[in-house]
């Protein structure tokens, strides 16, 4: 396995690995009905336009086995939220299935926090579902919950959990 920093033809299976996350880490949190209509397709387009920005505080980087096949990514660069207080925000993580539970993630998040490092950014903060068992994940790498806000996802209100890490 190995890690590194996702470029513009990754776009495809970024967006496929998306909706299959999406797919088979909400189901049960976030209606079946809008989950079953998320398409590939549809995520391809932002895929591209977050590849091709010129922003040097955004970083994707992607999780890749031995025959060179994406299965994950980290998403994340400056906190999108002032009012929050931290330098940087996680924006996405997400793994195939079959490859979540055997430290990918934990290597994907240490990968972003190194380059929010190298940056100047010296806190991190993160969104997660607050029913998604990833929320865990996060705890158990020091995040630590700081607040709680409720999302509209197509008409359904979920809860999502902000978690921080004061020190990076």
């Amino acid at each position: 396995m190995s890690i590194r920093q996702a470029a513009y033809d990754d776009y495809p299976v970024l967006a496929k690995g998306h909706v299959e996350s999406w797919k088979t880490t909400y189901r049960g949190m976030i209606a079946d009905a809008y989950l079953d209509q998320l398409t590939v397709e549809s995520r391809m387009e932002r895929w591209k336009q977050l590849l091709s920005r010129e922003d040097k505080d955004l970083w994707t980087f992607v999780s890749e086995d031995e025959a060179g096949r994406v299965f994950g990514f980290i998403q994340g660069g400056k906190c999108r939220e002032e009012e929050a207080g931290y330098d940087a925000e996680i924006y996405a993580l997400y793994l195939l299935q079959e490859h979540q539970g055997k430290g990918h993630g934990k290597l994907l998040v240490n990968t972003l926090i190194q380059a929010f490092r190298e940056n100047g950014f010296g806190s991190m903060y993160v969104w997660v579902l607050k029913d998604n068992p990833a929320r865990q994940f996060y705890i158990k790498m020091g995040g630590s919950p700081v607040s709680e806000k409720t999302l509209d996802i197509a008409g359904q209100a979920v809860l999502e959990t902000g978690l921080a890490w004061d020190k990076l």
